[in-house]
């Protein structure tokens, strides 16, 4: 999530037009096709049997920050991160990876070539590290220097990793948001639907789609965004998996607001918002299509509802101003499956913390999600029917 008044824009009147003579200074991406990437030295995946329920996983990574306390997240002041911390966050991510062991992996909030994660390629980084083989990468942020808190170069987006093959994969821009200052919003992410054709077998294919809506906006674009999504995904004619930080509420969800993670000042900026929540908004979602969770094993209550939470920007070692330790307290992030596809039934499960199964099955964790990022996984058995 990105603060709603994190000043993305030039500061203190620096000539833009010098710094765009050589190159823009941002890229907005279009719609079209995205670059997709192979392992070197990958062999062959295991043959796909017809209706074999593949594991899947969604994971916001948060830029590889672990639970460092960034200006983002408007609960500290770190801007930038060494080498040294990126690759043993990243060892950390892709030790979690491994043990779950998902045939498609759906990140966002990954970069490439990015000052802010010591310009490491996190998308290679996956690749090499987990038994994953495939990836199209779909950027969001691209911008050659952000000059507000001395950012820099910036590369951030989404990413859809397979044991298949990947045959084609394209994104479609989203709407922008309309309540930032112009320099803010020519700085700003552009967010973007992500679809990936997955080549299970030679006569079975399977779409995939990652998505990452805003969070933070007033004027009504992630409601937009929702809606596109919900759009793409009804018109698709492949059984599909879709997956993300949809940054909203369930449509059930008893605690909308005042969560454990807010203080009364966010130390990024004294204007700073709580996320405006639209729960309705996902109530589509779960009816037309097959969610990972169903609002039933959800629950009705707080209690019943914190097994599935999966946000949390305050991790374990630090307190909020009432001095309790941070946990996850709001669920932002989801699988569904639909034309032609669903989940093998319980196999949903969001990976809060070591020591606990993945989707009800031993072994369980020794990776610790609460400490790798301010979300947590989503897990499902997807089943693509024949």
């Amino acid at each position: 999530m990105i603060p709603t008044r994190a000043r993305l824009g030039l500061r203190g009147g620096l000539a833009l037009a010098a710094l765009t003579a050589c190159e823009p200074l941002f890229a907005e991406p279009e719609t079209g096709e995205v670059p997709r990437f192979r392992e070197s030295g990958a062999e062959p995946p295991p043959p796909y049997v017809s209706g074999t329920p593949l594991r899947v996983m969604a994971w916001n990574i948060k830029y590889g920050a672990a639970r460092i306390p960034f200006w983002f997240d408007c609960w500290g002041d770190r801007v930038q991160m060494t080498r040294d911390e990126v690759d043993a966050h990243l060892a950390d991510l892709t030790a979690l990876i491994r043990e779950v062991n998902p045939d498609v992996l759906l990140t966002e909030e990954l970069e490439v070539n990015s000052r802010r994660s010591a310009y490491v390629d996190m998308v290679e980084r996956i690749l090499a590290d987990t038994d994953l083989q495939y990836a199209a990468y779909f950027g969001t942020w691209d911008s050659r220097y952000i000059p507000s808190e001395g950012l820099g170069r910036m590369n951030l987006g989404n990413a859809i990793f397979s044991r298949y093959p990947i045959v084609g994969a394209e994104h479609v821009r989203q709407a922008d948001r309309t309540d930032q200052d112009a320099v803010t919003a020519a700085f700003y992410i552009h967010r973007t639907i992500g679809r990936a054709e997955l080549a299970l077998s030679d006569t079975q294919h399977a779409a995939v789609y990652v998505v990452h809506t805003e969070a933070y906006d007033n004027d009504g674009t992630k409601q937009k965004q929702l809606d596109q999504i919900f759009e793409a995904v009804s018109a698709e004619t492949l059984p599909f998996l879709l997956g993300g930080d949809f940054n909203e509420l369930p449509p059930s969800a008893v605690h909308t607001e005042h969560f454990l993670d807010e203080r009364e000042t966010a130390l990024c900026s004294e204007d700073f918002a709580q996320p405006p929540y639209t729960p309705e908004k996902m109530a589509p979602f779960f009816d037309a299509f097959a969610p990972a969770i169903p609002l039933e094993r959800f629950g009705a209550t707080e209690d019943e509802q914190r097994r599935f939470f999966t946000h949390s920007v305050l991790g374990p070692d630090e307190v909020n101003d009432r001095g309790e330790a941070g946990f996850w307290n709001r669920t932002l992030d989801y699988l569904f499956a639909g034309a032609g596809a669903d989940f093998a039934p319980d196999s949903g499960d969001v990976l809060q913390v070591a020591g606990q199964s993945v989707g009800g099955q031993p072994p369980v964790l020794v990776s610790d999600p609460l400490r790798l990022s301010d979300h947590a996984p989503v897990f499902g058995l997807w089943r693509v029917k024949p």
